[in-house]
């Protein structure tokens, strides 16, 4: 298990004062970043071995958003790394030692030359000891797309969007796909399915289906090949 404490700074806000969530999933994700280097299976040192991970599915179930200079505490740690999936729990507290976010991610080995899932390797695996899995309601990694949409605006993907993988960040799909939530939507449950990388350049035409508590945000290309899916569930 692994452990980073933090404090909600202001450049982390929005307007209401508490946590972005695109800033909870740079937490969420960084935690497992380092927890990675810890081990020694930081993302350098798999690429000198052809491999990477790159993530497939989140699910995150939010109780409450930590607020402006609230201290916080993520937890992650992998519960099953075998085959060709790696799984990953991760979980926020508050500075009362309150559980306030709790969250599932799968994850796929893949060999960065060919973008082709690979079995995970005995040596890969060694690092990563199971551990209890956390719980919560465990949901299924397919989200089901509405055949109903209205398509908006497309963006073209700018160069800050690019992480170390020279794709899009994951956690940038989400920062995307909030713009298009109701302005009283509170957000209970973020998943997001990963389709196809977005590359710097790339143009992404989001599809938004709007049905009572439930948002759906299908960010395509212009052949409507999908990159992402992300789904918002909560209260209108």
């Amino acid at each position: 298990m692994y452990e980073l404490k933090s404090k909600v700074r202001y450049s982390e806000s929005n307007s209401k004062s508490e946590l972005t969530y695109h800033a909870l999933l740079n937490y969420l994700q960084d935690s497992s970043t380092l927890h990675s280097e810890e081990l020694g299976e930081s993302g350098a040192q798999l690429l000198e071995q052809n491999m990477a991970w790159i993530l497939s599915f989140w699910q995150i179930c939010i109780e409450e958003m930590p607020k402006l200079s609230e201290d916080i505490c993520v937890t992650t740690w992998p519960y099953q790394t075998r085959g060709l999936f790696g799984l990953r729990n991760f979980c926020m507290e508050n500075g009362k030692g309150d559980k306030i976010v709790k969250a599932n991610s799968i994850w796929v080995l893949v060999d960065p030359r060919t973008g082709r899932p690979i079995r995970i390797t005995d040596e890969v695996s060694s690092h990563y000891p199971d551990e209890p899995m956390l719980e919560m309601d465990y949901c299924d990694r397919k989200i089901v797309i509405p055949e109903e949409y209205e398509e908006k605006t497309a963006i073209i993907v700018p160069n800050y969007f690019i992480d170390t993988n020279n794709h899009m960040n994951n956690a940038k799909y989400v920062m995307v796909a909030e713009e298009y939530l109701p302005e009283s939507f509170q957000v209970k449950d973020i998943r997001v399915e990963y389709k196809t990388a977005a590359m710097q350049g790339d143009i992404i035409v989001p599809r938004v289906t709007i049905q009572g508590d439930a948002v759906t945000v299908v960010l395509v290309n212009e052949s409507g090949k999908a990159y992402a899916t992300v789904l918002f569930l909560g209260e209108a």
